[in-house]
């Protein structure tokens, strides 16, 4: 097997995940929810800890979305037919989507939460 040069595999890895994008409607949900959610951490002006929280829970959901997507593709390769075994394959790998997702859905209550309902207060004079 040939040996790619560096910029080669960054080069394949990005398109790996422009397919994903393209192709999931769950990577592109997760994605715009990543952007949405580092956008209001901006704007709220979370803490650098806080953020470094907010970026790795997003990373896991995406890696994990993304291995999904992989093991899809692999599992539809290898059987086309719905056989019992590849199908709780792909149900395990959608459940650590799921894990990942609700894990990043209360980190992102716990750190913008509280500031969410400060910049509510201050606006309707609560």
């Amino acid at each position: 097997m040939k040996t790619r040069s560096l910029g080669e595999s960054f080069r394949c890895a990005i398109e790996g995940v422009l397919f994903a994008l393209r192709t999931e409607r769950n990577m592109t949900l997760h994605f715009l929810s990543a952007a949405l959610s580092l956008l209001i951490a901006a704007i709220l002006q979370v803490t650098p800890l806080e953020l470094a929280c907010l970026t790795l829970t997003i990373a896991l959901v995406l890696i994990c979305e993304l291995a999904n997507t992989a093991i899809e593709i692999l599992c539809d390769i290898i059987c086309a037919d719905l056989e019992p075994r590849i199908r709780r394959v792909k149900d395990v790998a959608a459940g650590a989507v799921l894990v990942s997702a609700v894990s990043a859905v209360i980190v992102g209550i716990l750190v913008l939460g509280p500031r969410i309902i400060l910049q509510i207060r201050w606006v309707f004079k609560v």
